[in-house]
């Protein structure tokens, strides 16, 4: 994946320049791959522990919730004091989580909440359940517009493929990015979408200039609740400690792509904030230390 530039607006209010997708390295044998700690592993936990425990456990930046920002902002937490909280930790907001496909009015939520932080990324995903009947060719012109509009801020948009919607897999979400036609549309690449989707054997297939981020967790290969979306965001596991072939994931994918741990698991949830940090930066350590 070649590196792009982008430019970011600072606390001071200055412009510097920033390499998309490059990291600091906190996290031992991560080189310089950048390393998010995704919003729902950190389920229940307030703004500001969150980002003090994703510091601590050597993770560039965090993933965020619009949702929650729209909720801060209500409760009277202003911009300059959340941007405050990430410098005082050295964090930056670094993907936005999870804009659905002509979702009009939720566009200009992330697009504003992009534009005040420099996120690198908004993880974007087709409707699922009742609304999954979308038109592909409309959604892609959609995002396509969406992305020009939002260019001059470097904003990228990854399309994450999810078994139960209308982009199922690699080869239809490729289709989709090729269709919209702007080079800061690409991909999201979850280890758990592939494992309980297509398999290990569709990263064959796998663009790789088109992957804007991996997403990484861990878990068993027979499902173990029939609805496939409440199983992903209730039972995923740490690194290593499930049954997917992680070695084979990371083969197969990008080398320098940035790896956002997102481990949606009831039993981590209960964990304390540095604790679960922590475990999960740990296991991302040792699953790359095996490599």
């Amino acid at each position: 994946m070649a590196l792009e530039f982008k430019k970011i607006r600072c606390i001071g209010g200055n412009m510097a320049q920033q390499a998309y997708g490059v990291g600091a390295g906190g996290i031992p044998g991560v080189g310089s791959r950048q390393t998010i700690l995704a919003y729902f592993s950190m389920r229940g936990v307030e703004f500001a522990q969150r980002v003090s425990a994703a510091s601590a456990a050597g993770f560039d930046g965090i993933g965020f919730g619009v949702t929650e920002y729209l909720q801060l902002r209500a409760n009277g937490t202003s911009d300059e004091e959340m941007k405050s909280t990430l410098a005082q930790h050295d964090i930056r907001i670094l993907e936005l989580e999870a804009l659905r496909l002509l979702d009009d009015k939720s566009a200009i939520d992330f697009e504003h909440v992009a534009r005040t932080f420099g996120a690198e990324r908004i993880q974007v995903i087709a409707p699922f359940g009742t609304n999954k009947d979308i038109d592909l060719d409309v959604a892609a012109r959609w995002i396509g517009a969406l992305a020009q509009r939002t260019a001059d801020a470097g904003v990228h948009y990854a399309l994450e493929f999810l078994p139960p919607t209308k982009i199922p897999d690699i080869a239809t979400a490729q289709k989709f990015v090729s269709s919209a036609k702007h080079q800061n549309i690409g991909l999201c690449v979850d280890t758990w979408h592939v494992f309980r989707g297509a398999g290990v054997s569709s990263l064959a297939d796998l663009d790789y200039s088109l992957v804007k981020n991996i997403q990484v967790d861990d878990g068993t290969m027979k499902p173990g609740m029939d609805d496939y979306i409440q199983d992903c965001i209730h039972n995923r596991e740490l690194l290593g400690a499930g049954e997917f072939d992680l070695q084979q994931f990371f083969e197969h994918t990008p080398p320098d792509a940035p790896i956002s741990v997102e481990i949606i698991d009831d039993d981590l949830d209960v964990i304390p904030a540095f604790e679960r940090a922590q475990l999960q930066a740990s296991s991302l350590q040792r699953v790359l230390a095996r490599r």
